[in-house]
Parts: structure tokens; C-alpha cells; sequence
């Protein structure tokens, strides 16, 4: 099936996982099979896995997206998207000889793959220590999964490979090396395959391989700790990821598990291996650990398609117990992540919010404690102890400044608000993004205008007048002559400096600065702070009625109400509302005119940078994916497959899950 890559990155942004209600090791039963975590080695930093790719592809086939896919006009697109996500797939060094969509008409049981890491504390992950895991249960139809086999290995004999056949354990396995052309590669390019207990197994780490095996010949038993079913976050992160309401459960048809900084180091090492000569940069991984991102411990996650009512369920849940801080940068990190500020459930965005939306996103933030725990991080980024401070000091002294930041964020309440909406005629300014800042209530006059005289001030922005507001405009893409009263033609920031431009964008050259806001509209307003990218679409916030907002509408309400059934509406403290046609609407526009490059939203930049080619001598990129086929009428054959989508994350004492679905249209 030729959507599926396609279609788990789609789904992958909302989820990755089946998680059971029950322990880990309740999964070996009597006259079962372990799942491929009883096999894989504790120190496993990335797993994904498929418990029945023929289920996987009967869903996706009944959902809608997978009916998308079988309009005939889709299918040149599809097929080029997915080569060109292969390419890069390759170029971020994500390689495999087998693909999952190699066993689509075979009988298999549960396919993953795995990353593994072994690491030292305070040693660099070096070339040959880290490994990937593919995992294929072949006990079904062992015939086929040979026959594949032998067609992959001739295509490996022919690009020049050199093959040699080893006995581990008595279990016959084939290695095989690659040709390598780079005389600098600090890792020959190896790959180890077997067959045992029904599983087929790839690796290209021998060390990793073993381990793996010796478990699948029952040489160690899986049920005893050292692997990645007995990781205690990787159990924990699967206890709250049930997929099911009314101890009902859910079968799930995608299992996902990762270790994020046991990840961005496998990462790294995988990208040192790649690099023919190491770049000297800071160790940003390192210090983010010292200030205590590490109280992350995991994320898993967990997805059904096109099962139920829903054309999509999932959960994640991200495991960073606030009870069990291992130091104070820990705590720290976690009072700065504390989004439980308000002691009440709040699953309506505010009644400002248009029913015309493309997308809002709710949450629950304290800013002052967060700004509180910042200082430590920034101290360490700039390697200065008290740089921050002296920020803050510098900021509020500055004659031409005069910013007092603790007490502007002493201000704001504890909500914030972020909106999109797609205007027509469409082009690349189209998309129209807000965020809105509950501020305390009562707020007098004078904090008022305080706050937009400071503001005004911090960014050197010019003070309009919008609809009986004061608007403070803030606009990098032309030169401002005068800032009214305001004038700081003089003033510089000792700290400031010329910024290199971010580049986002198909290849290293010709691609745009990314700015989720490249002009900047602010008012005080309904109680909040309000930022958008366009004037007036501020001004139909600031101006606009509240009595017909998104919370009445039956598609946010219908959104509500599914996902209401599966959490603890007292533990909600952030909430996710999309119109999916209406999210795509734009980039599908630029995409069939060839215009991606220019978008100036985060998808379009995202996807130009997965679908075009590389550029040189500063011309724009290229798509190079076949767009000519695609439907003319989005509306008539692209928007009716695309429904809504929504989630809740509930606090917790152990971290923060996130339950969602899709709902068709």
C-alpha cells in the first residue's frame, strides 16, 4: 500500500503507540508470542512498532485519508512524494535494505524498528556503539519472508556488496558489507540478518544482533529485566496509555516508545558517523541536561485508525514525574513546564475565538514562574552566571528602554490562546495567526497603557491608532520612518547583535528566514494581550462580537464531546482544536501552483523542506514531486475526505497525556 509512509507521518504528529492498561509483562500469556520489547536490549532509545500490517492497511484503507488515496488523480503525487521522503529519509541516514512496505502481501505478525544506544555517562557515543533493530515476526508464512530475503540479497550482491555467512548460536546468520566509497567513513556499513523462533532479524551493529538473538533462542529469558519491556519509564508511559473507555480496551495499530535526549544523542552519533570531519560546536544536549530537561524521561504513545467511531484515536503520554526530581535544575525545569496553574478544567477557548478558525490551541501556563526559572538556563547557554539578571537590569535602566519585564509578565493571567484561519483569495498571506494573553482581572488604565507604551518601546515599534485601539506595530519587512512620540533612532541594546537568518527551506540556499511573525500587530483588548500577523484581522478580533464564537459550534462541540468520554475533564489543562481541510487548504494551493518555496507558515515551511530538491547559487528550490496531476477542486475531491481533529492533555503527578482523535467530516 503506497499511502501507508505517508499516512503514519501524518498520524505520527498526533501519536505513535499502543499501550496496554497493564503492566508490561502481563503481554506474555500462556500459548502467546513476546512483542518485540521482550527482545530488544533496556538501553532501546527509539521503538516503533506494527503488531499486524495487514490490519494496519485494512484501516488505513477504511479511513478517510485512505480513501483519499485511491482517486487515480492522487497517485502520480503520492508515488513522488513518497520517493522524494525516501531520499531524505536516506540523507538523514534512516536506511534500510527492507522496507515495511516490502512484507504488504506477506502474513506477518508484529514488525518494528528500533534505535539502541549504549551510552556512558559523560562519554561521547562513538562510531560502532550504536545500532538499529528491524524486527519482523515471519512465524506465519516463513516461505515468503525467505523469498523476499533472496530477492533484497541479490540487489545487494549486485550493487557490489560482499557477502559472508556465520553461524551465532547455531543459528545461521548472513553478513553482509557494503562498498564504501568514502575514504574518511570512521564505520564500514555492515549488515547482520537471521532468522530464529520465527522472528527475522536486521541489524547493523554485531553486538546489538547478539543481544536481540539470544533472547529470541530463549539463551536469556525475555521476562527478566535488561530489556526494554523492564525499562520502568517505558512501563509506566504504557500504563497510561490505555486506549480504551470503561475498561473496555482498544486495539492499537501502532506502538511507539522514545527517550528523548537517549534519542537526540543516538541521533548525533549517527550524524558524526556521517561527517568527514567533526564540526566543533557546544554541546547544547548537555546543557540543557544540566538545567534539567532530563526530568523528561520518555514519551509513548498509542494509535487506532478507523476503528469505532472515530477515524482516528490516539494517546500520548509524556512521563516526567514531578514527584521524583532528581535535582533541583529538575524541579526547576518542571516548574517552568507546570501547566496547572489553574485549579479548574477550562476545555472552551475563550468566546474571542471565531467560529471561523482553522485551528485554536488552549492552554493553562504560569509566565512569572516560568520567566523565574529561566534565568539559570540562559545563564548557561551564555556562560555567564547572573547574564540574565543583568538582562533583565539592562532592559529596565536603559533610559530609551524602560522595560520592566517581571512586572509586564506579572500582568498577564495564566491562559494564552493561539488561533490560525485561512482568508481567500488565497496566497501567501493568507494565513492569519493570533495568540491571545489572558491578563489579570481587574487591570487599571494605567497598567494599560504601561503595558503598550512598554511594549512599544522594546521593540522599537510604531503606536497606531486601530478601531479606538492602541496598536503597537512591529513590521521587519520595511523600514519604519517614526515612532510617534516614541523616538529611539538613537537607542541600540549593548546586548544586541546583527542575527544570522534561520534558514527553513528546501536546500541551503535560496530558502526564506522563517518568522512565525514577520509583522507584529499588538493591543490590549477583552482582557487579553492580542498578537497577529495581520492588522486587520486584529482588528476583526478587537471589533467582533463574542456571542458567536468557536465554542458553539458542532464540530468543536462533537470534537468536545468524543474525547471527553476518555479523560479527567478536572486534570484538563490545555486543548486542541483543528479543521483539518481548512488547515491544508492554503499549502495544497501553493503546492499545486509550484509556490511552496514562498509560504510563510510553519507547515508550508516544513513540507517545502520535505519535498523539494536542494538549490545552489541562491535560486529558489524546486519541487520534486509530481504536482501537474493534482485536482483542480479542492473542495470537490480533496476537502470532503478531511475532517476534524482535537486533543485534551490532562496534568498529571507523573507527566502529561494527551488524548485525541479524528473525526470524519
Amino acid at each position: 500500500m503506497g499511502l501507508r509512509n505517508i499516512a503514519l507521518l501524518v498520524f505520527a504528529v498526533f501519536t505513535f503507540g499502543n499501550c496496554d492498561q497493564n503492566d508490561a509483562a502481563a503481554q506474555q500469556q500462556v500459548g502467546t508470542r513476546f512483542s518485540s520489547e521482550y527482545y530488544l536490549p533496556a538501553n532501546t532509545r527509539a521503538w516503533i512498532s506494527i503488531p499486524s500490517l495487514q490490519t494496519l492497511n485494512e484501516h488505513l484503507d477504511a479511513s478517510q485519508l485512505g480513501q483519499l488515496s485511491k482517486d487515480p488523480a492522487l497517485k502520480s503525487f503520492i508515488d513522488s512524494a513518497r520517493s522524494q521522503m525516501r531520499k531524505w529519509m536516506s540523507e538523514k541516514g534512516v536506511k534500510f535494505e527492507f522496507s515495511i512496505e516490502d512484507f504488504d502481501d506477506i502474513d506477518t505478525g508484529e514488525i518494528s524498528i528500533a534505535g539502541v544506544l549504549p551510552e556512558v555517562e559523560g562519554v561521547e557515543s562513538i562510531a560502532g556503539t550504536h545500532g538499529i533493530v528491524l524486527m519482523v515476526d515471519a512465524s506465519k508464512d516463513l516461505e515468503k519472508v525467505n523469498q523476499l530475503i533472496d530477492q533484497v540479497n541479490g540487489k545487494l550482491k549486485k550493487r557490489g556488496a560482499a557477502k559472508e555467512m556465520l553461524e551465532i548460536n547455531g543459528v545461521t546468520v548472513t553478513k553482509w558489507k557494503y562498498p564504501e566509497k568514502r575514504k574518511w567513513a570512521k564505520r564500514k556499513k555492515v549488515s547482520f540478518q537471521g532468522i530464529a523462533d520465527g522472528w527475522f532479524l536486521v541489524s547493523d551493529n554485531d553486538i546489538i544482533f547478539r543481544q536481540v538473538l539470544r533472547r529470541m533462542m530463549k539463551l536469556e529469558d525475555p521476562n527478566v529485566a535488561g530489556n526494554l519491556a523492564s525499562h520502568e519509564s517505558f512501563k509506566y508511559a504504557r500504563s497510561r496509555c490505555q486506549l480504551g473507555v470503561d475498561d473496555k480496551e482498544t486495539a492499537g495499530d501502532v506502538r511507539w516508545f522514545v527517550e528523548p535526549f537517549g534519542y537526540v544523542k543516538l541521533a548525533r552519533a549517527i550524524e558524526i558517523e556521517n561527517e568527514p570531519v567533526k564540526k566543533m560546536e557546544d554541546d547544547w544536549t548537555t546543557v540543557l541536561a544540566a538545567n534539567g530537561l532530563k526530568a523528561i524521561r520518555s514519551v509513548a504513545g498509542a494509535a487506532s485508525i478507523a476503528t469505532d467511531d472515530k477515524d482516528a484515536f490516539f494517546r500520548i503520554f509524556v512521563h516526567a514525574p514531578k514527584d521524583q526530581t532528581r535535582n533541583a535544575a529538575e524541579a526547576r525545569m518542571l516548574s517552568i513546564l507546570d501547566f496547572a496553574p489553574i485549579d479548574r478544567s477550562e476545555v472552551a477557548p475563550p468566546k474571542w475565538v471565531p467560529k471561523t478558525i482553522s485551528g485554536s490551541f488552549t492552554a493553562q501556563w504560569d509566565f512569572s514562574k516560568a520567566l523565574a526559572g529561566i534565568g539559570p538556563i540562559v545563564d548557561s547557554f551564555l556562560k555567564e552566571e547572573g547574564a540574565f539578571q543583568d538582562l533583565l537590569n539592562t532592559v529596565k535602566n536603559e533610559p530609551d528602554f524602560r522595560v520592566d519585564i517581571p512586572k509586564l509578565v506579572g500582568l498577564m493571567g495564566k491562559r494564552f490562546t493561539v488561533i490560525s484561519e485561512t482568508e481567500k483569495p488565497l496566497g501567501i498571506e493568507s494565513e492569519k495567526l493570533a495568540v491571545g494573553i489572558q491578563l489579570v482581572d481587574p487591570m487599571s488604565d494605567a497598567d494599560v497603557k504601561d503595558m503598550i507604551d512598554s511594549i512599544a518601546r522594546a521593540i522599537r515599534g510604531k503606536k497606531i491608532n486601530l478601531a479606538g485601539f492602541d496598536v503597537i506595530v512591529d513590521d521587519r519587512t520595511e523600514e519604519v520612518d517614526g515612532f510617534d512620540d516614541l523616538d529611539f533612532d538613537d537607542a541600540v541594546l549593548p546586548f544586541e547583535e546583527e542575527e544570522e537568518e534561520d534558514k527553513f527551506a528546501g536546500g541551503n540556499a535560496g530558502g526564506q528566514a522563517f518568522a512565525l511573525f514577520e509583522k507584529k500587530y499588538m493591543a490590549v483588548a477583552k482582557g487579553h494581550l492580542f498578537i497577529a500577523n495581520d492588522k486587520d484581522y486584529l482588528k476583526k478580533l478587537l471589533t467582533s462580537s463574542d456571542n458567536d464564537s468557536l465554542a458553539q459550534q458542532p464540530d468543536f462541540i462533537a470534537i468536545k464531546d468524543t474525547i471527553s468520554k476518555y479523560v479527567d475533564l478536572e486534570k484538563v489543562r490545555a486543548t486542541r482544536f483543528g479543521r483539518i481541510d481548512k488547515v491544508l487548504e492554503l499549502n495544497y494551493d501553493m503546492i499545486k501552483k509550484g509556490e511552496l518555496a514562498n509560504s510563510k507558515s510553519l507547515l508550508g515551511k516544513m513540507v517545502n523542506a520535505l519535498l523539494t530538491e536542494s538549490s545552489e547559487d541562491g535560486k529558489t528550490p524546486e519541487f520534486s514531486v509530481d504536482v501537474a496531476k493534482l485536482p483542480d477542486d479542492y473542495k470537490a475531491s480533496i476537502a470532503k475526505y478531511l475532517g476534524t481533529m482535537g486533543w485534551m492533555t490532562e496534568n498529571e503527578t507523573g507527566g502529561w497525556r494527551i488524548t485525541g482523535c479524528v473525526l470524519e467530516k
